[in-house]
């Protein structure tokens, strides 16, 4: 039902009959209040959501870290239908180091079983995995961090459909090329043998292989995850907001006139 036909009776112009009180009147104005809500507080309603999957991640190995196996387990089953939650292209938490990542041996000589290594989160000598992996982080930290800086920026440019699928594009192109390296057991992803001939090897060979820290593989998931993440923030807050805001305008006046809000 859109906000037109809602008003239509509730706010009439001269001649016309007012809406009798009654439980459809009463349906309206609870249907208009609750749409005046999601106009007013869109904004730290996403933000909030956005910081409750990104606490999330981090509040799972401060859980198992603590000895709370149940409750961490239990934000990686919440989170692993939307992440891979793979430990090779995961941050590990409170270990020895505090923050580190792993390559594929290392997690396999841990324990990690091969036909179900997102089962592995960690243990108290190497930290315990986050509930989303690298690329997942990445995204949610732009998200949250982008929210904040739209949320004070003065100035609130539109990022154009175009612009940002732009930024979308190198996000796609990184993963659907490591799932076409991963299911098809190529590997071209693992040794990266295409970008050592396109920069002529100039790179250590540690650079263009695995996922930890420094390599390019994790560079290129951070990076896309990261220019994604500010993209969304840009193009669907500001959509949101150029959507909500008339709707406020136009209820907030007309509710009170009726007594239905202060």
């Amino acid at each position: 039902m859109k906000t037109d036909d809602m008003n239509q009776g509730l706010d009439p112009a001269p001649g016309q009959q007012r809406l009798a009180p009654g439980p459809g009147r009463d349906i309206i104005i609870f249907l208009q209040k609750s749409i005046l809500l999601l106009a007013r507080f869109w904004y730290p309603i996403a933000l909030l959501l956005a910081w409750i999957i990104l606490g999330s991640a981090f509040l799972a190995p401060a859980l198992m870290s603590a000895g709370f196996t149940e409750a961490g387990q239990s934000i990686y089953d919440f989170l692993a239908p939307h992440d891979h939650q793979l430990p090779q292209r995961s941050y590990f938490l409170f270990g020895e180091s505090g923050l580190d990542t792993y390559s594929l041996e290392q997690v396999l000589d841990w324990g990690a079983d091969p036909q179900n290594l997102r089962a592995f989160v960690g243990n108290a000598e190497i930290g315990y995995k986050m509930a989303l992996n690298q690329r997942m982080t990445a995204i949610f930290v732009a998200i949250v961090s982008g929210g904040f800086i739209w949320g004070f920026a003065r100035t609130r440019f539109r990022l154009r459909r175009i612009g940002f699928i732009l930024l979308t594009l190198p996000l796609l192109l990184d993963g659907i090329s490591h799932m076409i390296s991963d299911n098809s057991g190529a590997g071209f992803r693992d040794s990266n043998a295409w970008a050592v001939a396109l920069t002529g090897g100039v790179f250590p060979t540690t650079f263009y292989e695995g996922a930890t820290f420094g390599t390019l593989n994790w560079l290129l998931r951070t990076v896309t995850g990261l220019l994604f993440g500010f993209g969304l923030v840009w193009f669907l807050f500001t959509y949101l907001a150029g959507r909500f805001d008339p709707i406020r305008a136009k209820l907030e006046p007309k509710l009170r006139r009726m007594g239905a809000i202060k």
